[in-house]
């Protein structure tokens, strides 16, 4: 048996016949030149009309780019597969639009340059994916609202009904700035419609209104669905209520404020209380705790700054007898006198502190020894002034012991020692005077 011999061109011809892909071949203007039986089932138009016809006008209206497009294709040749993973359509001639899958292949005969162009029906291969999507979109717990270019709503699922009150036929047809809630000014919609305009997604918290006119936060995910060109055909937002969230967050940053404001109080109120401690109640002047705590170290500073300290001791004169002739009442009033004698004019380094009944001390860091005697008589002479309220016959006066530290020869307890057998001195001596423990 004799295998007849194949006529290459025969066979060609009828394998682009049987090709179940249209395929139709365009030269350098987008002209059809020659297309096969399948662009007539898939297009809708006959063969005769198809060739002569421009490609342009198989592609929806919507792509006015597609011209400049085709143009750098051939100025450009590329060949570009099928399953590129976008969505395409073509234009029937009944002008319905039909999802394909195009491959566009060069092809040079001659000095001629032709674009071969197969389209695959994607309709039936569609169903099941889109039934499936669609499904899993109306099922999703977030909102999900989808919206022309305009921002005209086209689609909405159950959920975004559930956030925003509206039934489905009321959102659908409906600008998206039903839910406005004119809490944002105008820069916030203007930089978002900027974002996904130019094809960019946007995220970020929006506050929207519901139908019943009540505010809720909603997070928001807004992506732009471009065409085969990169124009932006629709919009499609993924919403989430976040009310719930956002007000745990209010309540905790709230309840983190009072938490700081109550700290603030309970260290104020430590600070009262350790000032307190360091403190005399009735002359406001430091306490013998506090005096213990900083004669050391002030000494030790001024002895590493080869600094003067002076040290005043001082006590009221016959203060028992101001209590027993005048009263507790009385007394207190003169230990507040004397307090507030030594107290006027003090330098804010210059230490003051009520030891205990009617006696006080005075350090006097950086004071050379005839500052402090003058400071020690100016004292002594306010106090002899002072009037009180029993009248002239209560009169007070103080004696007062001056010394002055000597680092390297004593410690500073020893100076206290000196400045208080001074003062005793000051007692034997008549009392109201200034003795100095120094040499003269």
């Amino acid at each position: 048996m004799t295998t007849p011999e194949l006529d290459p061109g025969a066979l060609q011809r009828a394998l682009f016949d049987a090709s179940p892909d249209a395929i139709l071949v365009a030269d350098g203007e987008g002209t059809v030149v020659l297309a096969n039986p399948a662009c007539e089932r898939l297009l809708g138009y006959p063969l005769a009309t198809l060739v002569g016809m421009s490609v342009d006008l198989l592609v929806p209206r919507r792509f006015a780019a597609h011209p400049r497009h085709r143009a750098d294709f051939v100025a450009h040749p590329k060949s570009r597969p099928m399953g590129r993973g976008m969505g395409l359509v073509a234009l029937r001639a009944d002008g319905a639009e039909i999802p394909v899958d195009i491959s566009l292949a060069p092809m040079a005969l001659g000095d001629g340059k032709w674009t071969v162009c197969s389209l695959r029906d994607l309709r039936g291969r569609n169903t099941e994916t889109l039934r499936i999507q669609s499904t899993a979109l109306r099922s999703a717990a977030n909102g999900i609202v989808i919206t022309d270019r305009a921002g005209v709503i086209v689609w909405v699922n159950r959920a975004a009904c559930q956030i925003t009150g509206y039934a489905e036929g009321e959102l659908v047809g409906q600008h998206t700035r039903v839910l406005k809630s004119g809490t944002h000014d105008p820069s916030f919609y203007r930089q978002l419609w900027e974002t996904v305009s130019r094809g960019d997604t946007w995220s970020g918290t929006i506050v929207n209104r519901r139908k019943d006119g009540a505010l809720y936060h909603e997070e928001q995910t807004i992506a732009p669905v471009l065409d085969e060109v990169g124009a932006v055909t629709h919009f499609i937002a993924i919403k989430q209520d976040v009310s719930a969230r956002q007000q745990d967050q209010a309540a905790l940053a709230a309840a983190h404020a009072e938490l700081e404001r109550r700290l603030g109080e309970i260290e104020s109120l430590n600070q009262q209380l350790r000032e307190q401690s360091l403190r005399d109640p009735l002359t406001g002047l430091h306490n013998r705790r506090y005096f213990a705590e900083t004669i050391v170290r002030e000494a030790a500073r001024v002895s590493r700054h080869h600094e003067p300290l002076a040290v005043l001791a001082l006590d009221l004169d016959h203060f028992k007898k101001v209590n027993d002739t005048w009263g507790h009442a009385a007394g207190d009033r003169v230990l507040r006198a004397l307090a507030g004698v030594i107290s006027a004019g003090v330098r804010t380094s210059d230490l003051l502190c009520r030891m205990g009944g009617e006696e006080f001390i005075a350090v006097m860091p950086g004071a050379a020894l005839p500052i402090a005697l003058a400071r020690a008589e100016e004292w002594r002479a306010a106090v002899a002034a002072l009037q009180f309220e029993e009248g002239p016959s209560l009169r007070c006066t103080v004696s007062i012991g001056v010394a002055s530290f000597r680092p390297g020869h004593e410690t500073v307890e020893q100076t206290l020692a000196r400045a208080d057998a001074a003062l005793y001195e000051a007692k034997r001596g008549g009392r109201d005077r200034v003795v100095c423990a120094e040499p003269r």
